[in-house]
Formats: structure tokens, C-alpha cells, sequence
């Protein structure tokens, strides 16, 4: 015979299947390491954008999403790159305003 527990007694809690991961929150993972890999600032600002609406989203579900850690990590990661894009991008811009390219184009810079 199977014993029962007694009457009152507490039962054992049934499994919950862990909340879905908001799209935001992936969507702004990818983009911010996708920023590292050489694409810069053109997917490390839309990392970051996507990272604050995923917050958002997850603070408003009230623990019916998650993926707050990935928003977080795509914010860094698209904030990292940004960065170093744009001090990329200024740094070409003073060599190319003080004169240190040179583009001799006929070889021995005479046309």
C-alpha cells in the first residue's frame, strides 16, 4: 500500500518551466557582440537601445520574462564598442586632418 501524507500536511510544489527570455534582451546580446567583432558603433547603439527596452520589459512583466542578465551584457558590450569606434574614428580624422596619410598615387609623386 501506498502511504498518503496526512491530512494538512503541505504537498510537494509542482515544477515550474522557467519564464521565457525576452526577444529584446537576446536581440541586444547578439548586436553587442556582434559590435565587438569589427562592426563598431552600427550594431553597438542599437545594443544598447534594444538593452534598455528589454529592461523595461522584464521590470514591467513582473517575473513573467527574463533575460535581464543578457540586457545587461549587450548594454556593456554595445557601450564598449561604441566607444571604441568613435575614438577610432576620431583618431583617422586627426591623421587625416594633420596630413598623415599619403596616398601617392603615381608612385613616385610626380603626375
Amino acid at each position: 500500500m501506498s502511504e498518503q501524507p496526512p491530512p494538512g500536511s503541505p504537498s510537494v510544489p509542482a515544477l515550474r518551466p522557467p519564464p521565457p527570455t525576452n526577444g529584446h534582451a537576446i536581440a541586444s546580446l547578439v548586436l553587442g557582440v556582434t559590435s565587438l567583432m569589427g562592426c563598431s558603433f552600427v550594431t553597438g547603439i542599437p545594443a544598447i537601445v534594444l538593452s534598455r527596452i528589454a529592461r523595461r520589459e522584464i521590470a514591467a512583466s513582473q517575473g513573467e520574462t527574463a533575460g535581464a542578465d543578457l540586457a545587461r551584457i549587450g548594454f556593456a558590450l554595445g557601450a564598449v564598442a561604441t566607444v571604441i569606434g568613435v575614438l577610432a574614428l576620431v583618431g583617422l580624422l586627426i591623421l587625416g586632418g594633420l596630413g598623415l596619410f599619403v596616398f601617392d598615387v603615381c608612385g613616385d609623386g610626380q603626375c
